[in-house]
C-alpha cells in the first residue's frame, strides 16, 4: 500500500509541477509522513511542532502556515513561492490525512493549476478512507479482492481519464496491459487496439536500441527514468513524445511499469526555432557593432575631410590674395606715378605679369581637378616622343632650376619612346613634380631625372635632395586638400597638383608611387604604358 501511495504522489507531482509534495498523517502526538516527493530529507520535520499545532487549533490552511517566520525561512531556502494543503481525510479519533504540494511557480495551484488534478485528489481521498485502519499495514497480502488493488485499480483508472498525455501500463515484458483514450488517439488507434501490443512496435527504428536501453533501467532501478522516443501511428507519422517511467511493486516483485508520454514535437520544433533565432540575433548584433564601427569610421572621415577642406580653404584663399595683392599693388603704383622711370615701370610690369600668371595656373588647377572629379576631362591621345616630351619639359624649367644654382642631371634613352596618351596633360603632370622638387630643395640643391625603356613602359625617375616628406604623410600625399604639415615653413601651395597628377596617371592605366625620407630627399617613379589599354 505504502509503495502505491508513494506512486501516486510522484504522479500528482509531476503533473502539478511541483517541487516537493508529502502525504501526512497527523494528530495531536505527532505528524507522520507517510510518502513524500522529491524530498528525500524530509525538510517538513523542520515545522513538525508548528503543524501540529496548528491542527489543534483547527487552523491548518496555507494562509496561517505562511505566516509562521520557520516556514517563511523554509520557503525562502527552498524556492518555495506558492502551495497547497488539502485534507483528505479525518478520523473519528482525531487523526487526519493530507496533501501537502509547493511549487517554485507562483499562483501554481490557482483554480487551473488545481484543475489538472483535482480527480486525482478526489479519488485519493475517497481510497484513504477505504483504507482507513488498513493504510500502515504490509502489501504482502495484497490480493485482487484486496483495498490495495481495488484502490490501483481505481487510482489508474481516474489518472487515464484525466490525462492529456499518452498514458500506458505495461506487464514486466513490455506489453501494452492498458492505454488512455487520448493517447491511443494521438497514434489514430483506438485503446482496445493497442492492448497487447509491444511498445516498441510503435517506436520509431531510430529509437528501438533507446526505448530497449531505457526499459532495462525501468525494471532495474526504482527512480522515475526519462528519455525520449519517436512514436509512429497507424498512419505511419512520427511524433516526438518525452517518456515518465516507473515500475511498480508488489514486495520485490516487479508487476506492472507505468508511463506518461508527452508529445514535445511541436516544442522541440520552437525550441529549434528559437535556437535559429538567437543564431540569427548574434549575426544582426555582430552585423550592428560592424555597422557602428563603420559608421564612427565615416564620421572620423568626414570629419577629417571638413578638417581638410577649411585648410584647403585657408589655404587658397592666400594663394589667391598673395599674387592679387602684388598685382594690385603694382598696378596702383603705376597709375599714381606717371613721372616713373621707365625701367622701374617695365620692372613693375614684369611682376604684375608673373603674378597674373601664377593666379592663372592656380585658377587652372582648381577647375582641372573639378573636371576630373565630374568626369568632364576627356584624355585626347595620340602616339609621341616620350624622351623628347621629358626633354622640353626639363628645357622649360631650366630659369628656375638656374634661379636657384640647382645642379641638374638627366639619363636618357638615346632612342625614341613612342607611347600613346595625352601629351599635353602628361607634360603638366611632369612640369608639377618638377616644380615640387625644386620648391621643396633647398639653394644648390640637387634634381635627377631618369628614364629607362620597359619591355611595355616607359618608367620616369625623379629625384630631389630637397626636405623630404614625413614616412606617415606618405599614404595621404594624393589624397584632395591633404597638406604635408611642415612646422615653421611657409612653402606655398594647395595641395592639389599632385591630386591631379595621380589622377591623370590613372587615367592613363600608368602607375606613381613616392619614396621619401626627411631631410634626405624625395624620388618619384612613373610608370606610363607604351600601348593604350583603354
Amino acid at each position: 500500500m505504502i509503495e502505491i501511495l508513494r506512486n501516486t504522489l510522484e504522479i500528482v507531482g509531476k503533473i502539478s509541477n511541483c517541487s516537493a509534495g508529502y502525504l501526512l498523517k497527523i494528530d495531536s502526538v505527532e505528524n507522520e509522513i507517510i510518502a513524500s516527493y522529491n524530498d528525500s530529507a524530509n525538510k517538513l520535520y523542520v515545522i513538525k511542532e508548528y503543524i501540529i499545532k496548528l491542527y489543534e487549533q483547527g487552523s491548518f490552511t496555507r494562509e496561517e502556515l505562511s505566516k509562521i517566520p520557520a516556514f517563511k525561512k523554509l520557503a525562502k531556502a527552498n524556492s518555495w513561492n506558492s502551495s497547497l494543503i488539502k485534507r483528505l481525510y479525518s478520523e473519528k479519533k482525531g487523526a487526519a490525512y493530507y496533501l501537502i504540494l509547493f511549487s517554485g511557480v507562483k499562483d501554481n495551484f490557482n483554480k487551473d493549476g488545481y484543475s489538472k488534478i483535482q480527480l486525482l485528489v478526489d479519488n485519493l481521498s475517497e481510497i484513504i478512507k477505504m483504507f482507513e485502519g488498513e493504510v500502515i499495514k504490509s502489501d504482502k497480502d495484497a490480493g485482487s479482492g484486496s483495498a490495495t488493488y481495488l484502490y490501483g485499480n481505481r487510482l489508474l483508472q481516474s489518472f487515464f481519464e484525466a490525462s492529456e498525455d499518452f498514458v500506458f501500463i505495461l506487464d514486466k515484458d513490455g506489453n501494452i496491459k492498458n492505454v488512455n483514450d487520448y493517447g491511443a488517439a494521438c497514434l489514430d488507434y483506438e485503446a482496445s487496439e493497442l492492448e497487447g501490443t509491444h511498445l516498441i512496435e510503435l517506436v520509431a527504428s531510430k529509437n528501438k536500441q533507446v526505448l530497449a536501453e531505457s526499459f532495462q533501467k525501468i525494471l532495474d532501478d526504482e527512480k522515475l527514468i526519462s528519455f525520449e522516443v519517436v512514436l509512429v501511428s497507424k498512419f505511419g507519422n512520427e511524433t516526438l513524445f518525452q517518456v515518465n517511467c516507473k515500475r511498480l511493486n508488489i514486495e520485490e516483485n516487479v508487476i506492472n511499469v507505468i508511463g506518461v508520454g508527452k508529445n514535445v514535437t511541436e516544442s522541440r520544433s520552437y525550441e529549434e526555432k528559437i535556437r535559429d533565432l538567437n543564431i540569427r540575433l548574434i549575426e544582426a548584433n555582430r552585423i550592428v557593432s560592424i555597422e557602428k564601427q563603420r559608421s564612427k569610421r565615416q564620421k572620423a572621415i568626414l570629419a577629417e575631410l571638413n578638417r581638410m577642406k577649411s585648410e584647403f580653404v585657408s589655404n587658397i584663399s592666400h594663394e589667391l590674395r598673395t599674387p592679387l595683392a602684388s598685382i594690385i599693388g603694382f598696378s596702383e603704383t603705376i597709375s599714381s606715378d606717371p613721372n616713373m622711370p621707365e625701367e622701374m615701370r617695365s620692372e613693375f610690369n614684369d611682376i604684375i605679369l608673373n603674378e597674373g600668371k601664377r593666379l592663372a595656373k592656380l585658377i587652372n588647377e582648381m577647375l582641372d581637378i573639378s573636371k576630373l572629379e565630374g568626369g568632364e576631362i576627356e584624355l585626347v591621345k595620340n602616339d609621341f616622343d616620350a624622351v623628347k616630351l621629358l626633354e622640353e619639359v626639363i628645357e622649360s624649367n631650366q630659369k628656375t632650376f638656374e634661379s636657384k644654382e640647382m645642379i641638374i642631371t638627366k639619363e636618357l634613352p638615346a632612342e625614341a619612346v613612342i607611347i600613346k596618351g595625352d601629351k599635353e596633360k602628361l607634360a603638366k603632370v611632369l612640369n608639377n613634380i618638377l616644380s615640387n622638387a625644386v620648391k621643396f630643395t633647398p639653394q644648390k640643391g640637387r634634381i635627377s631625372v631618369s628614364a629607362l625603356s620597359l619591355y611595355k613602359e616607359f618608367e620616369i625617375t625623379i629625384s630631389d635632395t630637397g626636405a623630404g616628406i614625413p614616412e606617415k604623410d606618405i599614404p595621404y600625399i594624393f589624397q584632395k586638400f591633404y597638406r604635408v604639415s611642415r612646422p615653421g615653413t611657409e612653402i606655398p601651395g594647395t595641395g592639389l597638383g599632385l591630386v591631379f597628377v595621380k589622377q591623370i596617371v590613372d587615367l592613363h592605366k600608368g602607375f606613381i608611387a613616392i619614396q621619401s625620407e626627411i631631410n634626405k630627399g624625395t624620388t618619384v617613379i612613373l610608370k606610363l604604358p607604351k600601348e593604350s589599354k583603354v
